[in-house]
C-alpha cells in the first residue's frame, strides 16, 4: 500500500524581499550612502545600524516611502 506525504510549506525559512529600483532611485540611493560613509557609518565594510537609519529616513524625506532597512 502506498502512503501519501502531506507537504508542509517551511515558514522558518526566511523571505527576501526584493525591490526594483530606477536609475533615479539608484542614484540617490547612492548618494545617500556616499554621505553616511563621509561620516563614519561604515565600519569594516559594514553599514552600522545608525547608517541604515539614517539611509532609510532620507530615502523617506526623498519621497521614495516604500523602501525599507530590508530593501536597503
Amino acid at each position: 500500500m502506498n502512503s501519501i506525504k502531506a507537504i508542509v510549506p517551511d515558514f522558518s525559512t526566511p523571505i527576501r524581499e526584493f525591490t526594483k529600483l530606477t536609475m533615479d532611485m539608484d542614484f540617490q540611493l547612492l548618494s545617500i550612502m556616499i554621505d553616511e560613509v563621509r561620516l563614519g557609518n561604515r565600519v569594516d565594510d559594514s553599514w552600522t545600524r545608525q547608517a541604515c537609519t539614517n539611509i532609510v529616513d532620507a530615502l523617506r524625506q526623498s519621497s521614495l516611502v516604500g523602501l525599507t532597512k530590508n530593501s536597503v
